[in-house]
């Protein structure tokens, strides 16, 4: 801790004290109360600073446990991440960032990027029918998750392994 630094926020606390209540002066009691507080202030501006480089970047001692977090490495063969400390931090950077669950039709075709397969095609299925009775369920288990996923040949990738740990729901893959 620098004592320069220490006097500026001393001085900034005596500042603010209210004039007329409290003598200003440097030779108070008052003043090496405030001078005993900046220090503590100090402390916790350094140790604030210490903590917020750790959060705004992936710290080499939790890298495993950042990776456990984002489901890394990714699964079904994809081996383009390095092991250096380097190539894994941009990994879970580019998880953080784009994700690699399925939330929508941009992330269905990045997977499919990701693994160089060609996704033709995405059919939803409308969970409803239209000759049922009034008392039919609508949004049944049997229809709600249907897609068909329509993907160009060849197949390079696993499909049962990414289907299983990436694909959400009963998904159909048709192979054109």
């Amino acid at each position: 801790m620098s004592n320069h630094e220490t006097k500026k926020i001393a001085d900034v606390l005596m500042h603010h004290l209210p004039y007329g209540a409290y003598d200003h002066s440097h030779k108070t009691v008052i003043y090496k109360d405030i001078v005993a507080h900046s220090k503590a202030l100090e402390l916790v501006k350094v140790s604030s600073a210490r903590i917020f480089a750790v959060l705004n970047g992936i710290p080499d001692e939790l890298i495993d446990e950042f990776e456990r977090a984002y489901g890394l490495p990714l699964l079904c063969g994809q081996s383009d991440v390095g092991n250096t400390i380097d190539d894994r931090r941009a990994e879970i950077e580019r998880v953080k960032r784009e994700g690699h669950v399925l939330l929508n039709l941009a992330g269905l075709h990045k997977l499919f990027e990701r693994y160089n397969q060609t996704l033709l095609a995405v059919q939803t299925y409308v969970p409803m029918q239209c000759l049922g009775s009034c008392v039919d369920p609508l949004n049944t288990a049997r229809l709600r998750f249907r897609v068909t996923l329509t993907l160009a040949k060849p197949i390079k990738a696993d499909m049962s392994c990414l289907s299983k740990n990436y694909l959400p729901a009963s998904l159909r893959l048709d192979i054109k």
